[in-house]
Order: C-alpha cells, then sequence, then structure tokens
C-alpha cells in the first residue's frame, strides 16, 4: 500500500485528534481527540468561573472543576449538533470549544435559578394567574 500525505490540520479538533493518534490507534484518536477539546475548553472556562466564586479551597476547585467538565462532555455534543441542524453552516466540529468554553464559564447555580424562575412564571401564564388582567 503507497504512503498517504498525513491529513491537514484545519481546527482544533483536528489538533486534539493528531496529538491523541500519537499515543493511541488512529480509530481511537478520532473518538478521544473531541473530547480532549471539550474539556481543555470547559477547563478554562471553568477557570474563570472559579476566580469569580471568590475564596475555595483546593479541593472545592478541583471538584468544581471536575463536576464542569463532566457536564461540558455530557452535553457540549448534543448542543453543537442542535446548532448545526439549526445553522447548516456550522459544523458540530467548529463549534464544540467554543460551547464548551460557555458551559465552563457560565455560573450554573444563577442559570439554574433563572431557568426554574422562568418555568414557574410560563405555568402561571398557563394557569391564568399571571400577566397584566
Amino acid at each position: 500500500m503507497p504512503p498517504t500525505a498525513p491529513p491537514s490540520i484545519t481546527d482544533i479538533v483536528g489538533l486534539a485528534v493528531f496529538v491523541a493518534a500519537m499515543i493511541f490507534s488512529d480509530e481511537a484518536a478520532a473518538v478521544i481527540g473531541p473530547y480532549m477539546v471539550i474539556v481543555a475548553a470547559a477547563m478554562i472556562g471553568a477557570s474563570f468561573s472559579v476566580a469569580r466564586r471568590g475564596k475555595t479551597s483546593r479541593l472545592g476547585a478541583v471538584v468544581y472543576f471536575a463536576r464542569v467538565a463532566g457536564l461540558a462532555v455530557l452535553i457540549t455534543g448534543g448542543l453543537a449538533a442542535a446548532l448545526a441542524a439549526y445553522r447548516p453552516d456550522l459544523q458540530p466540529r467548529v463549534t464544540i470549544a467554543p460551547i464548551a468554553l460557555v458551559i465552563g464559564f457560565a455560573d450554573w447555580p444563577k442559570v439554574l435559578a433563572k431557568v426554574v424562575q422562568m418555568a414557574f412564571a410560563f405555568m402561571d401564564l398557563v394557569r391564568g394567574k399571571g400577566g397584566t388582567s
């Protein structure tokens, strides 16, 4: 079989796949590379989030980083696919790093409190108890 030219690296995911291919097989690197990008971007975002939180212990920061990275691994792929379905010109491969960064950067207690508040307001609106009458 003649040698083939190495693929060109055009984005951060391609770079992560290339680096992972140095350690793992090509098939495993194709799966591991995007997750390396997700975890790295989530950790960068989480570093800003931890700095905003104020004084915390080292163990607390590590646990927070692990929670944020886990959340990013769980939902980044789905959000990137949904964004690609909504905007076909954006490929999920290109959007996973910014999405993971935002997931890490977000102040999740405030975000979730706002979502719950909006859900209750919507339920009140549906039941007819809210709004101006």
